[in-house]
């Protein structure tokens, strides 16, 4: 259900987008250079959120199908009830999505899914190319919204993009322009909403920890900046952020870490 609902939404977008171009004021007028450029932007941005959703979803980062047994004996190891199955290290049950998923961040309510060791790169990515597309997609839009909102006083203007369903539902605005402040308020505060949480990934992807490693101040498996992308993002780290279909295959197999200690790291 999350999945469809971020599905619909983004039909509703795209239509919206769609709509504006064709029968609204559009984008400024444009040369033949600058339009390609335009064009070629938004098909990178396309290809790169359709290819990232669609790795984040094919990549299982659960404990089915992996063989654990005779593998619990090392530190850290503890035992699912709800999974009857031992687990490893920096793993956690989702209530959400009823296993144990390897090295746990957290659960994405908008694509209905764990981020766990095998998706966190996709996810990462798609946090990046989403803010990208939706300022992308505000600046299409924003022509069409200024026309709009300079035939009103300021605090229609401050009313619509804040209450623009009030608005609706009082007579103050038709469907379409009530549509057309909806998908740009959403798209700028989905843009500042992915920001945010491209932010805080990025500290942690820094700092080597998870979500729940860092809300309990726990540093066990930070090996140091180098390390620690390579880590989550494999030996092309640099890359990996510009295609998604780039090959770079993550160090271990989501049961053991490494330390410190490992790489010979000195902590105190």
């Amino acid at each position: 259900m999350p999945l469809v609902l971020t599905a619909l939404w983004v039909v509703v977008v795209v239509l919206e987008l769609a709509y504006v171009m064709v029968l609204g004021p559009g984008p400024p007028p444009l040369g033949p250079l600058a339009r390609a450029l335009q064009l070629a932007l938004a098909a990178y941005q396309l290809l790169n959120l359709l290819g990232n959703v669609g790795l984040f979803l094919r990549s299982d980062p659960s404990i089915r199908g992996v063989m654990l047994a005779g593998r619990s004996l090392g530190q850290g190891w503890a035992y699912c009830y709800q999974c009857q199955s031992q687990v490893p290290p920096r793993s956690g049950h989702c209530s959400a999505c009823r296993v144990c998923i390897l090295r746990r961040d957290h659960h994405c309510r908008l694509l209905g899914r764990c981020v766990g060791f095998h998706n966190y790169r996709p996810f990462l990515c798609l946090l990046l190319h989403a803010a990208g597309a939706l300022l992308h997609i505000s600046v299409l839009l924003s022509p069409a919204l200024s026309a709009l909102l300079q035939a009103h006083s300021a605090l229609y203007t401050v009313a619509l993009l804040l209450l623009p369903w009030l608005m609706l539902l009082t007579g103050k605005v038709s469907l379409a322009q009530f549509t057309l402040a909806f998908v740009v308020d959403t798209c700028v505060a989905g843009a500042l909403l992915c920001g945010a949480g491209l932010l805080f990934h990025g500290m942690l992807l820094l700092r080597g920890q998870t979500t729940w490693e860092w809300a309990r101040g726990h540093h066990s498996y930070d090996l140091g900046t180098c390390h620690n992308l390579q880590a989550a993002l494999g030996p092309r780290w640099a890359l990996v952020w510009f295609w998604p279909f780039l090959a770079s295959p993550l160090p271990g197999d989501g049961i053991t870490f490494q330390t410190p200690a490992d790489v010979g790291l000195v902590t105190s």
